[in-house]
Formats: C-alpha cells, sequence, structure tokens
C-alpha cells in the first residue's frame, strides 16, 4: 500500500474535538479523505512561512458533513495535510440514445397498365408482355402477394363467344407467368366478357381498349 504523509495540523489534546472524533476510520485506509462530498472541499496548502511553502499537499477543514452515513470519519481528522489527494474527476455518463426504429414499410398494389390484345385474339404481345414481367417481378419480391387476371372483350361477337374469349386471354396470361417462375396457385384467372368494358364500344379506338386483361393484385405483408 502507498505510504500516506500526514502531517497534524493541531494536536488532538487541544480542545474543541468532540466525542465523535474518535470514530475516525482507521489510517492506513485514507481513500474516504477529501471525497465523502464534505464542503468545502480540500484546499491547497500555502502560508508564509518555509515550512508552509514547501509543502505541496492539502488542508481539509469541512464545515458542512454530506449525507453519507460515516461522516464521523471526517471529522475526527480535521487539519489533516494529505499530500496525495487529487480531485475526483466527474465520470460524464453520456445519456443512451434510444434505438431508432426503423420505419414500418407502407406497401402500396402494384400500378400496371392493362394488357391489350388484337381482335378476336388471346396472343400476348411483347408489349403485353413488358406489363406482365413487371408484376412477375413484383410477385418474386414478395412471395405471399396473389393475383386475380381478369379477360375482357369488346362488345363485337356473341356473349358467350366473349365470355369464353376472355377466358382465353386470362389464361395466356397466367400460362405466361407460371413459365416465368411464379407458382399457379397464386395466380387466379376470371372472364368478364364484354360485360364490363373499360370506356363505352361507342369506337374502334375504344373497342381496342377493352379487348384487355387486368390485374388485381392482392398484397401480403
Amino acid at each position: 500500500m502507498k505510504k500516506l504523509v500526514l502531517v497534524l495540523a493541531v494536536a488532538v489534546a487541544v480542545a474543541g474535538l468532540s466525542s465523535v472524533a474518535h470514530a475516525a476510520k482507521t489510517w492506513d485506509d485514507m481513500s474516504w479523505w477529501g471525497n465523502t462530498g464534505a464542503t468545502p472541499e480540500p484546499q491547497p496548502e500555502s502560508g508564509t512561512c518555509p515550512a508552509q511553502m514547501n509543502r505541496d499537499g492539502y488542508w481539509w477543514w469541512p464545515t458542512e458533513a454530506a449525507s453519507n452515513a460515516d461522516d464521523g470519519e471526517l471529522w475526527g481528522n480535521r487539519g489533516i495535510v494529505y499530500r496525495d489527494w487529487e480531485k475526483p474527476v466527474e465520470k460524464v455518463v453520456e445519456p443512451v440514445k434510444p434505438q431508432e426504429k426503423k420505419p414500418e414499410e407502407v406497401r402500396t398494389v402494384p400500378v400496371l397498365n392493362n394488357v391489350l390484345f388484337d381482335f378476336d385474339k388471346a396472343v400476348l404481345k411483347p408489349e403485353g408482355k413488358v406489363e406482365v414481367d413487371k408484376l412477375v417481378a413484383e410477385m418474386k419480391k414478395f412471395a405471399k402477394d396473389t393475383v386475380v387476371v381478369e379477360g375482357h372483350t369488346c362488345d363485337i361477337g356473341a356473349d358467350t363467344y366473349n365470355m369464353g374469349l376472355g377466358q382465353r386471354r386470362a389464361d395466356a396470361v397466367q400460362k405466361y407467368m407460371v413459365e416465368s417462375g411464379i407458382d399457379a396457385a397464386r395466380v387466379q384467372t376470371v372472364s368478364f366478357g364484354e360485360t364490363k368494358p373499360a370506356v363505352p364500344n361507342d369506337s374502334a379506338a375504344n373497342r381496342k381498349l377493352n379487348r384487355r386483361a387486368e390485374f388485381k393484385v392482392t398484397i401480403v405483408k
């Protein structure tokens, strides 16, 4: 244990020391000295006489005790010069930053263009495949999503025939998706024939827009 140099500033026989002086802690453990929280704290030794000027210790003559349980050890050693004391450095405790929660991903149903077909045809055109490929990529990314492919026609032809034509168009899209790696169980098909036109069947341009397949995607988180 490091030897501590202690200089008695006053004789223990001097009147004024209370009986609590007997509660002083054993002097071979002075780690508490200056660190009980009592005030004022130890002050550097100073004076005018050579004996005082050559000292590099501290006086501790506190007047207010701290709230610790045994301040008797403090009062029993008033006036001790403790050469090795250093003012404790307060540890700066950095506040614990709460972990930032990643914002929950909010998914929306992908917006896809209708797949258009030629008159009386159920064959996917290149531009139609481009649109289906977008859905295939989305469904590969989110393996629980499902889709219903709706087949539609214009109003030319008998209702029964158009219902079958709409089904063939929806089935053509499903076949292409399955060939592209999507489980057939995730792709359902239905035909509405000419019963749900996207626009009125009152011109050749509008009828072209009604010869289509639409996607109804269900996203699953």
